[in-house]
């Protein structure tokens, strides 16, 4: 240990080099999203410990740097094996006194480090285990959505997706055939949040990617598809519940801008005239009855623009409609307006601008 460079909150710090840069290694540590311990084996003196570590056992900065092992891991002396790599479990301590169940490595330091010892610590309370679940699930999701398209000269996609908590009801996607110059898209929205509107979610986008990636199945006109999806999706929505839905098809070489709607009842259409809102109501998904999905056709040019928004943003963005902006302009707002804050809802978006024809 250098004691010549100071550590953020207090202790002792660690100098390291790298292609003859010398640093404090403490800065490098605290990036670590694993709570990490520097310790005295011979007399259980905390010397470092990370902000993950701070955060898990609820300390402050300062705080745990000079207080003895006893305090976080009180039965740290019969589990501990001096000089040795040991992995295990255990029950730790925070600072308000509350035990949990914890996985932890420990190792010495390095050679000629006397006996400092390194341990990295991970939490297996339940709540803890379901958010990193989740986590990953969140992650899961997020691989189903294509990436923006901005690669071609006719045509650039931007999307936003914005989960109330990690993972969302939203989703959406889209197809670009660049030899026809033709874009086909969609955007859903089961009710609810979390978990449950999730997993329905999931069952959805395998739906409506076949019912676009297969005329056979689905039929060639977007009101064929959504009738598809639809009769498909009675097995995969809850019987309480419902999605809304949009779908797109662009036909450059046509100049046409086919939409037809279930239960996302507009989006926004942009160009040299400025923003307005186009209206199209049409039937829930998953709900009984004989659907109705309303369809429609605009003449686009170069320049034109459009937004489909899930209900996150189009119940709370009265404004977006009204006045001049452009595609960026708009994109911009609707980010922030999705990042600002706590969301309230889940908050997706798929925009498109036609370039050129």
């Amino acid at each position: 240990m250098n004691k010549s460079l100071p550590a953020k909150c207090g202790g002792a710090s660690i100098a390291l080099e790298i292609a003859g840069f010398r640093f404090d290694g403490a800065n490098l540590l605290e990036m670590l999203g694993e709570a990490l311990i520097i310790w005295e084996a011979s007399t259980g003196l905390i010397h470092f410990a990370n902000e993950a570590a701070r955060s898990l056992y609820g300390y402050s900065c300062g705080e745990l740097e000079s207080l003895a092992m006893e305090e976080i891991f009180p039965d740290w002396e019969e589990d501990f094996r001096e000089g040795a790599y040991s992995f295990f479990s255990a029950t730790h301590k925070n600072k308000a006194g509350v035990f949990f169940p914890v996985q932890t490595t420990c190792r010495p330091l390095a050679e000629g480090a006397g006996d400092l010892m390194v341990m990295t610590v991970s939490d297996l309370s339940p709540e803890n285990l379901a958010r990193d679940s989740v986590s990953l699930a969140s992650s899961i999701q997020r691989s189903f959505l294509p990436p923006d398209l901005d690669g071609d000269g006719r045509v650039e996609v931007r999307t936003i997706h914005r989960p109330m908590f990690m993972i969302s009801g939203d989703l959406y996607g889209y197809h670009w055939n660049e030899d026809k110059g033709v874009l086909s898209g969609y955007l859903f929205d089961v009710m609810g949040h979390g978990v449950p509107a999730a997993l329905q979610t999931s069952a959805l986008m395998v739906l409506f990617r076949q019912a676009f990636e297969d005329e056979t199945a689905a039929g060639g006109m977007l009101e064929e598809k959504l009738n598809w999806v639809n009769a498909m999706a009675g097995s995969r929505i809850l019987p309480d519940s419902f999605a809304a839905a949009i779908c797109f098809r662009l036909d450059l070489g046509e100049r046409t801008m086919e939409y037809c709607s279930a239960g996302i009842n507009s989006f926004l259409w942009g160009g040299k005239e400025g923003v307005k809102r186009i209206s199209a109501p049409g039937s829930l998904l998953g709900v009984p009855g004989d659907p109705v999905f309303e369809s429609g056709c605009l003449t686009v040019t170069g320049g034109d623009f459009c937004f489909f928004l899930s209900d996150g943003f189009l119940d709370s963005q009265g404004e977006l409609d009204s006045g001049q902006a452009s595609f960026t302009d708009l994109y911009d707002r609707l980010f922030h307006a999705g990042y600002a804050g706590a969301a309230k809802d889940d908050q997706s978006a798929l925009g498109v601008l036609i370039r050129s024809l």
